[in-house]
């Protein structure tokens, strides 16, 4: 009897289902591919669906030093991706880890790689970009980071465009929300959503972030070894935009991104949207944990509540969280952000792990059930490759330091505390 033609259900349309699903489609001869999400394309409240998103090679890990540089590549010359990329330039500060941005340079010069980046004094970044970061608190800051080759891509309509190629190249895109995996003697044969429907298919993906945790717990909630424990917490992050008029974008249509991890600051920013909207970041992540009776754990998962996890307005979020967007705005621009009102604001929620590794994996106690998630909100960038990586693992053709670095069991172990862990409550926040 011949063997029947692969067949694969992803669960998660964010950048890892996405990639996943393209470089799957491109497979000859083509396999039958199942895209679940729990909404249309791209999903408002996956962390992939952004205003804009930070595209960099600026890693102080050689490793994903290397991935980012392929990936931009692919930013600038792939046709899907080109026409989404914007090589803004990226600035990074920090006062945690003075020696980070030595070692980006040092990963440069170790790989042959002129990027044209530099390292700038906080004197002398004042009086670079016509004065924009005049004001910028850069107390404890010893050296700042300048790449003129990095940037910044336009998420949600870069992921859409994916999306939309996926599913030319007859991917199934099915909306509806996945409540169960369907685990029998050891194996995934599927999912079940929650309009009672049932999908059957020989490999099952989760690209699933910030819910993986509660899915598995759902699924098998009295099978200890399938778990996910400490390997993924789902964090959030706040974000705001400010909708610019004509005369502030002027003022800011030359600004680079900046990365800005020092003193009570701690946040990012990029140039204005083609929509002319300016973003911020609040780099201190939350968590939300609740119980979960089933299989007796205390799991972090994102609000259920859409207001909290898509864009809305600033009423509807608590006034410690928007004077922290506020700390962020001020510490970057000072007074060049006077009279800017945030229009937008969300939580973004992503699955981070303890040694900022992703998962790109074989589950190794659940037969036919991969794991490719936990971006650790820095995978976004990625997306023009990662689903390269992902079905070299379906394949069993990962490279050795690819697997050892994704696979589910490595020891996390006397790993350096991933700094994006969160250590408060989102209820501690809402006041």
């Amino acid at each position: 009897m011949p063997e029947l033609a692969p067949s694969y259900i992803i669960v998660g349309a964010g950048v890892f289902g996405a990639s996943t699903a393209l470089y799957l489609s491109r497979q000859k001869p083509s396999p039958t591919i199942i895209l679940v999400d729990r909404f249309p394309y791209p999903c408002p409240i996956a962390a992939s669906h952004d205003i804009n998103k930070i595209v960099r090679s600026d890693y102080g890990d050689i490793f994903y030093c290397k991935l980012g540089l392929k990936a931009l590549e692919r930013w600038r010359t792939d046709p899907l991706f080109e026409m989404w990329y914007h090589q803004s330039g990226l600035l990074k500060a920090t006062d945690h880890n003075a020696d980070l941005v030595d070692k980006t340079l040092e990963n440069y010069k170790e790989l042959g790689v002129d990027v044209g980046a530099e390292l700038l004094r906080p004197a002398e970044l004042k009086t670079r970009f016509e004065g924009l970061f005049s004001e910028t608190d850069l107390t404890d800051v010893e050296n700042i980071l300048w790449n003129p080759s990095s940037g910044w891509a336009e998420a949600a309509t870069a992921l859409k465009y994916t999306l939309d190629a996926v599913t030319q190249n007859g991917v199934y895109y099915i909306t509806a929300d996945v409540t169960t995996l369907i685990i029998k003697d050891g194996a995934c044969t599927g999912v079940r959503t929650e309009d009672g429907r049932t999908f059957t298919a020989k490999k099952i993906i989760l690209c699933t972030g910030a819910y993986t945790a509660k899915l598995i717990a759902d699924s098998a909630p009295t099978q200890t070894e399938l778990q996910v424990g400490n390997r993924i917490t789902a964090c959030g992050v706040c974000e705001a935009a400010v909708n610019l008029n004509a005369e502030q974008v002027e003022k800011f249509k030359d600004a680079p991104a900046f990365v800005f991890d020092a003193n009570k600051t701690q946040g990012e920013t990029m140039p204005p949207t083609p929509k002319n909207q300016l973003k911020f970041i609040r780099d201190i992540p939350f968590k939300r944990t609740v119980e979960h009776p089933a299989s007796g754990q205390r799991i972090s998962v994102p609000f259920t509540n859409k207001e909290r996890s898509q864009w809305t307005t600033p009423d509807k979020m608590p006034t410690s969280i928007k004077k922290e967007i506020a700390t962020v705005m001020d510490g970057i621009y000072g007074k060049e952000v006077e009279g800017l009102i945030v229009h937008d604001i969300r939580f973004c929620w992503d699955g981070i792990t303890p040694d900022n590794n992703w998962y790109i994996t074989p589950h190794p106690r659940c037969q036919n059930l991969y794991i490719a998630t936990a971006g650790s909100f820095h995978g976004w960038k990625f997306l023009p490759i990662i689903g390269e990586y992902v079905v070299q693992m379906l394949k069993g053709e990962l490279g050795e330091e690819e697997r050892k670095r994704w696979e589910w069991d490595r020891s996390l172990e006397d790993v350096p505390r991933n700094v994006l862990l969160p250590e408060r409550e989102v209820g501690d926040m809402e006041v």
